[in-house]
């Protein structure tokens, strides 16, 4: 039914968009309470899905509200996106404060977030092209993956720090408003807002010219979006702009009741607007809008990702904005006449006071872009050849004189970085401790753990390398506590069970060397509870269960784990206790074949063979024994024993 004048939809509007800010926190609530809840309905999800095929929560309402799009036109950003809720709350604002922030309109900002869904979502795809490989596949994951499709524990898995959020809607959602006018975001910066702009282009839903328009120009002032509604409807019938949000505010407010919303013909690709709507006026020259977008490209790249902590949008709208300030700096220093928001900072031939401290702010934040630009840069380059550097190691084994090269440039971009930075993110703390532990640096490796689990106490794996440093140190103790610390409740991948897994064992054995046996048993039981695959820890287990008398389950464990020199000699000793001579000789001779000089395998075999009546080759392997090892006491003893006629031999653990 079409949507017509007399509702109030300005207040409907808001009980929407502030219904969302409600359902976020209570969908954040649940997730405090439960421990897990749905994954986040974040658009960022999107892009798991289309790059590794993980079919996400947030693909799923991505596709419902460009589905939506496709018939109604925009709604879901006018009535449903929490940005612009942000946008047009800081309009609103500034409004009740008297300030009435300009619109700027540029030729060449629009093209940003087309540049961004290139990047985001085409450039991906055609390089995987490029180099040959299929098309991902499409599939679920579930909670032991590193990225569950549907259910969680991290709920913050894909969103920046509080701070860093905090900071996004302060920029995108209202510094940006004052600065460049309503919606700018929507516009220049917000990629998903270009494709519903797209799918908006197919969609019949349109706001309706159905009746006489007088031109009396309310419904334009009204119009957030800044469109020239009541040219457009008098033109086409109907409003043609993509940017058109579905507000309904010009319905609302049409002294003639000449507007509604209904279904008509789709806006299509070719249809030129200002051709019938007048020509479009930007607030730039050509020479300042190609400065404005060579500069923007260039801020984005400074500050997207800058020092792991600046989200893509982000970085979109500050690149904007600083791109916007340096076109405002170049005006004020040829003294035209410019103005920001209301501060005037120039005219004809005299600069203000205020532009002069405009100038001095904005050249601040010019020193700062270069300085983050070397900081940005010098990490990118460190990260590369760590990288390299790591996936090599990984395939080939570390060789120094093979790496060197690579090595030395990860060590010296890193530490540059280090050096320059502001801050040390916990990824440049991870690289550069993995860099100390290669030249031995034990010192310098302990500080960049520290670090890292100040800042992420939930490291499992910097937990574990960094406990298993200090106990090579000798630092026992000092293990304990960080292993002790690291906490379980992350545990959700298999990765994280893993290494739950070695952590848990880690830390048995370090309660067994100070004689905390019960403890440590405790500890090697839930190692494999985390991950039964953790072949050391079935090991100890089962030598522990040998020690107390438990010899069934001992030898089920040892028949669990794949054949190894270890394996071989308790399997060999249990066989022995249980007069199957035959079977031990042969888990012996297996463990000898992988290391043919072990004292201890080969006087369990003399011991075999001669429980067997071989007392010639018996005697032969312990005087192999005695060649290698004249003082060995257990195979002089059992030799002595052997020529004078006794038949107790203890086997030997």
């Amino acid at each position: 039914m079409p949507l017509k004048q007399g509702t109030d939809y300005a207040r409907w509007r808001v009980i929407s968009l502030a219904s969302v800010y409600l359902l976020m926190g209570l969908h954040i609530a649940h997730w405090k309470i439960a421990g897990k809840t749905l994954a986040p309905l974040e658009f960022n999800e999107v892009l798991y899905t289309l790059h590794l095929g993980i079919l996400t929560a947030g693909f799923i309402f991505m596709g419902l509200a460009m589905v939506s799009t496709l018939l109604f036109g925009r709604f879901f950003c006018s009535w449903m996106c929490h940005m612009l809720a942000l946008q047009d709350a800081s309009a609103w604002i500034l409004r009740k404060l008297k300030i009435k922030p300009r619109h700027i309109r540029s030729r060449t900002f629009y093209w940003i977030p087309v540049g961004a869904v290139i990047y985001l979502f085409l450039l991906p795809q055609l390089e995987r092209m490029f180099m040959g490989q299929p098309a991902v596949s499409i599939h679920i994951a579930g909670a032991s993956s590193n990225w569950a499709s549907f259910v969680t524990t991290d709920f913050w898995r894909n969103l920046p720090s509080i701070g860093i959020t905090l900071l996004t809607f302060l920029v995108c959602g209202g510094f940006v408003v004052y600065v460049l006018g309503s919606r700018t975001f929507c516009q220049y910066a917000c990629p998903y807002g270009m494709l519903f702009s797209v799918a908006d282009r197919v969609a019949p839903g349109k706001i309706l010219l159905k009746g006489n328009c007088t031109s009396c120009g309310i419904c334009t002032s009204v119009c957030d979006s800044h469109i020239q509604v009541h040219r457009e409807v008098n033109a086409y019938g109907r409003v043609m702009d993509t940017n058109c949000l579905k507000d309904l505010d010009c319905v609302q407010v049409c002294p003639e009741g000449a507007l509604e919303f209904g279904f008509g013909q789709p806006s299509g690709f070719f249809t030129r607007v200002a051709s019938k709507s007048g020509k479009r006026k930007f607030d730039f020259s050509w020479q300042e809008d190609a400065v404005l977008l060579i500069a923007a490209i260039v801020f984005i790249v400074i500050y997207r990702g800058l020092y792991d902590a600046v989200p893509f949008l982000l970085a979109i709208t500050l690149g904007i904005l600083l791109a916007f300030g340096l076109v405002i700096s170049l005006r004020v220093l040829k003294r035209q006449y410019v103005r920001l928001g209301p501060i005037l900072l120039s005219r004809p031939n005299h600069r203000t006071a205020r532009g002069r401290w405009f100038l001095v702010l904005y050249g601040g934040l010019i020193l700062f872009s270069i300085h983050s630009a070397n900081v940005h840069w010098h990490t990118w380059r460190g990260e590369q050849a760590y990288n390299h550097l790591a996936g090599e190691s990984r395939k080939n084994g570390w060789e120094a004189g093979k790496y060197a090269g690579t090595y030395q440039t990860a060590v010296e971009h890193l530490s540059k970085a280090e050096q320059w930075g502001l801050y040390r993110p916990a990824s440049l703390s991870r690289e550069l401790a993995s860099l100390a532990l290669l030249r031995k640096d034990t010192a310098a490796a302990i500080g960049y753990f520290t670090s890292l689990l100040q800042e992420i106490p939930e490291d499992l794996e910097a937990g574990l390398r960094f406990a298993r440093l200090l106990k090579a140190k000798g630092e026992i103790d000092n293990a304990i506590r960080i292993l002790e610390k690291v906490p379980s409740g992350v545990i959700e991948t298999d990765r994280d069970r893993i290494l739950a897994s070695e952590i848990a064992f880690e830390l048995g054995k370090c309660y067994s060397s100070t004689n905390r046996f019960d403890d440590a048993r405790r500890l090697f039981e839930k190692s494999l509870a985390y991950h039964d695959g953790n072949r050391e820890a079935k090991a100890v287990l089962g030598v522990i269960k040998m020690q107390e008398g438990r010899w069934r389950e001992a030898e089920a464990i040892f028949r669990s784990l794949p054949p190894s020199p270890v394996t071989d000699n308790n399997l060999a000793l249990i066989c022995l206790r249980d007069g199957r001579f035959a079977e031990a000789e042969t888990f012996l001779e297996r463990f000898l074949r992988q290391d043919p000089g072990n004292v201890q395998a080969l006087y369990n075999l003399a011991i075999v063979r001669y429980r067997q009546g071989e007392r010639a080759q018996a005697l032969q392997i312990l005087n192999d024994i005695l060649s290698r090892d004249p003082v060995n006491q257990n195979a002089l003893a059992a030799r002595d024993r052997i020529l004078k006629g006794g038949v107790s031999l203890a086997s030997e653990k």
